[in-house]
């Protein structure tokens, strides 16, 4: 019944453990466009791409900071509060680059109408000076166009349509994307898509790069999960099989076959009827002076184990030592352990009287 109890609680917590892993968070965060996400959609390469090009990249979910010479906005979650407060910090001179079709960030005139059926999209009409050595760009996701107003810079652009639009706000400038999927872990190494994020986004070494991630109402961000997102799913999934493995296991080990059986428990016997039994056996056997002997070696034995005397100490130094510690006879202790001739039941009889005795009274000395 306890192995039935164990394996229960085995299969309970091994459930437990797989469902955590199953529904908990995953590695790479499964927001799209997450700077800190190593998933396909994610942009942490992106990121990395930027600071080996010289860029001072730093990832936000409030603001721009004091010095951001470009902000990224990949997701737009901001409030209407900062929205306006992005525009003012726009006009100010600052580059906001916008890769959310839906933003309305994205001046009123320059918001996404249409899509593009195919995934790349070539230069085309370009007037934009950082993307003119571009030639196609790679959107797995697909790719919005904005109609290009008077005034506004355009790339990847045909028919009065356009991928990219870079609109002046003040002393500054709005670029805005039609896809951020350019810009995912999949796609940067696709085409010209990395020459796009560095020539857009840090045309210089040591340009200040703000990623606006996670704005919410209050600032706080989104959550990024716990230990379980630092774990990649290949991790995951071996767990799972140790869990699993573990679970047979503990149900292998843990089935019981038939009822339990009680086995009696073998009766202690005390010392002195231990010697007797053993005596008895000895006796038939017809050889009383065997059986002394026998007797004898035994005493010896549990006397040096008892006075701590070598095992190997002849009789008359054992019963020499034994008698100087206990206060019994020296002299008969020394005949009882000395192996002297005994030649009929009644000496033997009488030899196991006297070793019980001896042993009685050194063990209680």
């Amino acid at each position: 019944m306890r192995d039935h109890k164990g394996a229960v609680v085995a299969v309970v917590v091994a459930l437990v453990v797989l469902g955590a892993l199953i529904f908990g968070p995953r590695s790479g965060s499964s927001d799209t466009n997450d700077p800190g996400s190593t998933a396909t959609n994610g942009t942490k390469a992106l990121v990395l791409l930027l600071r080996a090009s010289g860029a001072r990249v730093s990832v936000t979910a409030t603001m721009p900071e004091g010095g951001t010479d470009v902000a990224l906005l990949l997701s737009d979650t901001t409030t209407t509060t900062q929205r306006a407060q992005l525009r003012s910090w726009v006009a100010g001179g600052g580059v906001l680059v916008v890769a959310d079709p839906s933003s309305s960030l994205a001046p009123e005139a320059v918001r996404a109408n249409t899509l593009f059926g195919m995934a790349e999209v070539g230069q085309g009409d370009c007037d934009i000076g950082a993307l003119r050595d571009l030639g196609q760009i790679f959107a797995p996701d697909g790719t919005a166009t904005y109609p290009v107003p008077s005034g506004s810079g355009r790339c990847f652009a045909a028919a009065g349509q356009a991928v990219v639009v870079d609109t002046p706000v003040g002393s500054g400038h709005v670029v805005s994307i039609g896809t951020s999927s350019v810009f995912w872990n999949q796609a940067l190494d696709t085409d010209d898509n990395a020459g796009l994020a560095v020539n857009l986004l840090a045309p210089v070494p040591g340009t200040r790069v703000t990623v606006l991630w996670g704005m919410t109402g209050n600032g706080g961000g989104r959550d990024v999960g716990g230990v379980g997102s630092l774990v990649s799913t290949g991790v995951n999934l071996a767990l799972v099989q140790l869990l699993l493995a573990f679970v047979v296991y503990s149900l292998w080990r843990g089935r019981r076959l038939g009822r339990v059986v009680h086995e009696r428990q073998l009766v202690a016997l005390g010392g002195s009827e231990l010697t007797r039994a053993h005596g008895r056996l000895l006796q038939q056997s017809h050889d009383p002076d065997r059986s002394a002997k026998l007797l004898r070696g035994d005493l010896r034995r549990q006397l040096s184990e008892r006075l701590g005397i070598p095992r190997d100490a002849t009789p008359s130094v054992l019963a020499e030592v034994a008698a100087a510690r206990t206060g019994v006879d020296r002299d008969e202790l020394a005949r009882v352990v000395t192996d002297l001739p005994v030649r009929s039941d009644d000496e033997l009889l009488a030899l196991a009287r006297d070793i019980d005795t001896i042993r009685s009274e050194v063990f209680h000395a």
